[in-house]
């Protein structure tokens, strides 16, 4: 049933409303007016059914507030259309921290804040950082996340070897607007050189949005990814060396 006291814009639901009424005069809603026994919640009065045309029209003309309305994100959008696109990507979103036993969410420019004071270890503040991976020849699964604070943005890196696919991937993703993150590349690099020869393996592109899960990205090979078998090739003394870096597109 529709609510007597005044409405919240941002507890308005996305579509348009089909409303009906009781014998009494209450109004109620698709769902409430198709209960068993036909009867008003609100008075016990017979339920009319038949359509408060003037209700519904007045309903689709109605603003409905984006969820991070108190974070401060003014977007509105007609009721009866989609929300979900934009409050996906709103730069007002709330986020939550990728340690699985970490309740902490909150807004982006808060991400470097809690990961310095609770997950420090996994904070690199620069562009550029060689991982050692060590035990390339018997290698188990492996998950590695990163925040990176460089050109006064952050960076989600993830690193893994998957022992099921035998493969190593990694990826960058931007930490805010999603139209911002082509503005960003990333590498992945593995390189080494002895008395005859040098080897090199290189990944670039524009870094991800954060809109997009770590997992797709893998799936979809868009990403750094080196079966183990070249891995073997390139370590030394049992040793993988890979270089990330991040860097900024000019104008």
């Amino acid at each position: 049933m529709l609510p007597s006291s005044k409405l919240k814009l941002e507890k308005l639901p996305e579509k348009p409303l089909t409303l009906s009424r009781s014998s009494s005069g209450h109004c109620l809603c698709l769902n409430c007016s198709e209960t068993p026994r036909q009867i008003c919640l609100e008075c016990g009065a017979p339920i009319i059914i038949a359509r408060n045309i003037a209700l519904e029209t007045i309903s689709v003309k109605v603003l409905a507030a984006c969820k991070y309305r108190s974070e401060g994100c003014p977007e509105t959008k007609r009721l009866g259309s989609s929300m979900a696109a934009h409050e996906k990507q709103c730069c007002f979103r709330l986020y939550k921290c990728f340690a699985a036993k970490c309740s902490w969410n909150g807004p982006a420019h808060n991400i470097l804040e809690h990961m310095e004071s609770s997950h420090k270890e996994r904070v690199f503040l620069g562009s550029e950082k060689v991982f050692k991976i060590k035990n390339i020849g018997n290698r188990k699964d492996m998950d590695m996340m990163y925040l990176f604070s460089c050109f006064s943005n952050e960076f989600w890196v993830k690193f893994i070897y998957k022992e099921a696919e035998s493969s190593f991937f990694g990826a960058v993703q931007y930490v805010g607007q999603k139209g911002v993150a082509a503005r960003y590349t990333y590498s992945f690099e593995i390189k080494i050189s002895d008395d005859q020869s040098a080897k090199q393996y290189r990944y670039t592109r524009v870094t991800h949005a954060d809109v997009a899960d770590f997992e797709i990205i893998f799936r979809s090979r868009d990403c750094f990814w080196v079966p183990i078998n070249i891995a073997k090739h390139l370590a030394e003394n049992d040793v993988l060396s890979v270089k990330v870096n991040i860097d900024h597109i000019a104008k």
